[in-house]
């Protein structure tokens, strides 16, 4: 093992973006910037298969490994990380590999450690194309056995990794995602503004993430539709985000919906107006079939959005007990808990504050401190 001061640290900088757009790339942003930053003395390979236009990590310490073909494909994917990059990590002397996609080298003499975010392949594959769906299956479990450490984003997924693939919880790192320092709540004349712009004054119930299956937006908009017949408020639902796969479902929900008027599709946002819908919205909804964290969740609370959230997987435990949880299933309890919302304003006052507090447990710079901890254990492992 070299010496801490001249350590050679390869990342998987696949998921690395100018603009993030989803938790996985989030992750490997945030974490990636900081730990360049905060460790100057290291040496930092980014191994990616894309040329950036502006490269969203830089430093004196940093160096960009590009390495063709974009990984568009499952057997791409798989030619990529097991032929091309023991290649470069070879060449470059690496002490560490790093893969924030949960994606490693197969069969490498260089310590590995994959961020494995959920194993909803395990859990909900109908979700995923086919393609991808049985390249996880097959890999993901390889990936944990041969790991030398494997890192992860919360105690729930920690202990699925743990049980489903029969690997030692000594060997998993939990290192929590985070939130960003930009979100926060907004004055009310801006709360006003958003609202008048966002759905001509309405209050609004506000959904963030991709389209999915597995976030579950048609049990959403038939929670609305319960809600607004049983209370006969007019409230709008916006949905912000992008398309992933698998939307056919989505799409005849909304087109035969009697309040489709009322649905307002954002697409992708920055987080300067991420910030407005939250702040601004009656509650967040997020009741997915299952999450391995649910960034989007925290970042609502901080901006003070009383949240309605799932009662599975890792939710309950990131939400800390500051936010309604129900049944994914049960689009009556949803539409229940956002009656409660609309109708109670001390409940939302209350949410608000237990909300922002417990979204203060989250934070990029504990994150980037967890995941180089797990670095250094895998690094000593292998001395």
């Amino acid at each position: 093992m070299k010496t801490e001061i001249t350590m050679n640290i390869a990342i998987g900088a696949r998921t690395l973006h100018e603009k993030p757009c989803d938790g996985i790339a989030w992750f490997t942003y945030e974490v990636i910037q900081r730990i360049v930053r905060e460790h100057p003395a290291h040496r930092f390979f980014l191994i990616t298969d894309k040329r950036y236009d502006i490269q969203p990590v830089t430093g004196q310490n940093v160096e960009y490994i590009h390495l063709w073909p974009r990984n568009y494909h499952p057997l791409i994917c798989f030619f990529w990380h097991q032929f091309l990059v023991p290649a470069a990590l070879h060449r470059v002397k690496a002490d560490v590999f790093i893969g924030p996609d949960g994606i490693i080298p197969l069969n490498c003499n260089v310590p590995c450690i994959p961020v494995i975010h959920d194993l909803n392949h395990c859990h909900r594959p109908e979700d995923i194309p086919f393609f991808t769906r049985n390249f996880y299956q097959y890999f993901f479990p390889k990936y944990a056995s041969q790991a030398t450490r494997i890192a992860t984003v919360s105690s729930y997924s920690a202990n699925d990794i743990s049980q489903t693939y029969s690997i030692d919880k000594e060997k998993i790192d939990i290192v929590y995602n985070g939130v960003s320092e930009l979100f926060s709540p907004l004055s009310e004349e801006v709360k006003e503004e958003t609202r008048r712009e966002m759905s001509g004054g309405r209050p609004f119930f506000l959904f963030v993430s991709n389209f999915s299956p597995r976030k579950n937006v048609v049990t959403l908009i038939i929670a609305y539709e319960k809600f607004r017949r049983d209370t006969g408020l007019d409230y709008d639902l916006v949905l912000a985000g992008g398309r992933l796969y698998l939307n056919s479902e989505l799409d005849r929900a909304v087109k035969s919906s009697a309040y489709k008027e009322s649905i307002v599709f954002t697409g992708r946002v920055d987080r300067m107006m991420l910030r407005r819908l939250y702040s601004s919205a009656e509650a967040f909804v997020f009741v997915p079939w299952f999450e391995g964290f649910g960034i989007p969740l925290v970042e609502a609370m901080r901006c003070g959005a009383p949240c309605i959230v799932s009662d599975n997987s890792s939710l309950p435990e990131v939400s800390g007990g500051a936010g309604l949880c129900v049944s994914a299933a049960d689009a009556g309890a949803i539409a229940s808990a956002m009656a409660r919302l609309a109708g109670e304003p001390a409940l939302r006052r209350q949410l608000t504050e237990k909300g922002i507090e417990n979204s203060k447990k989250y934070s990029w710079d504990v994150t980037a401190t967890q995941m180089w901890d797990c670095i250094l254990k895998a690094v000593k492992q292998n001395a």
